[in-house]
């Protein structure tokens, strides 16, 4: 009867062991499969919004090439419009005024030759070659001594008994 026991006892044992295995297999077979989707779902997403941002900068730069197009048409409308309608001497004005550059230009090359010119604080305090600086050992102390008199009126605690 032990015998039976045992033997009962293996087999179920290797029923159930081949049980799990099988349906651990299957469960991270699905898991694979699942992640897998979701890995190609995301970088589905990647191309998608690298797409989409391709798309967003190529329509900026058409955009900004419109706006200077733009500029240069109005720029030449003035300039055939003071001709037009201007004495000759206020039409080249205004075309000179059209044609030259922001004056941005000449004031930055002239705020970098101010900052150049700016010397930056000091640490310290300058001195003369003759001057005694403040490093020095006897920098502030006067050379006039105490009378004698007025030394002996000055307590000595180094002196006094402990009590």
């Amino acid at each position: 009867m032990e015998e039976s026991n045992i033997l009962i006892a293996l087999i179920t044992l290797g029923v159930g062991g081949a049980i799990g295995y099988f349906a651990g297999r299957s469960s991270s077979s699905t898991n694979s499969s699942s992640q897998e989707t979701q890995v190609d779902e995301l970088k589905k997403e990647i191309v998608q919004y690298r797409d989409s941002v391709a798309s967003h900068f190529q329509q900026t730069a058409t955009m900004i090439n419109e706006m200077n197009d733009s500029y240069k048409s109005v720029v030449q409308h003035l300039a055939q419009g003071s001709q037009d309608l201007c004495d000759p001497g206020t039409a080249e004005d205004v075309e000179n005024r059209l044609a030259t550059k922001p004056e941005t230009d000449s004031t930055d090359e002239q705020q970098q030759s101010d900052t150049a010119a700016i010397e930056p604080p000091r640490d310290y305090a300058p001195k003369k070659p003759d001057e005694i600086g403040a490093l020095s050992e006897n920098y502030g102390l006067t050379s006039n001594k105490i009378p004698a008199e007025e030394e002996a009126v000055i307590p000595s605690f180094a002196a006094a008994p402990k009590g």
